[in-house]
């Protein structure tokens, strides 16, 4: 019987590239809602 979540061992192999482009996408979205956080503090405050 297989188990739907692979152990550490077992892990399938990731495209590097593709796992690059997810953590730019994180780090894009991140970045862009702190922009606009900080503009409507600044809009708020200003």
């Amino acid at each position: 019987m297989r188990l739907a979540m692979p152990s550490g061992s077992e892990e399938p192999q990731r495209d590097p590239a593709l796992k690059r482009k997810a953590w730019l996408a994180v780090f894009l979205v991140s970045a862009l809602f702190w922009v606009m956080v900080a503009l409507l503090a600044w809009k708020y405050w200003g």
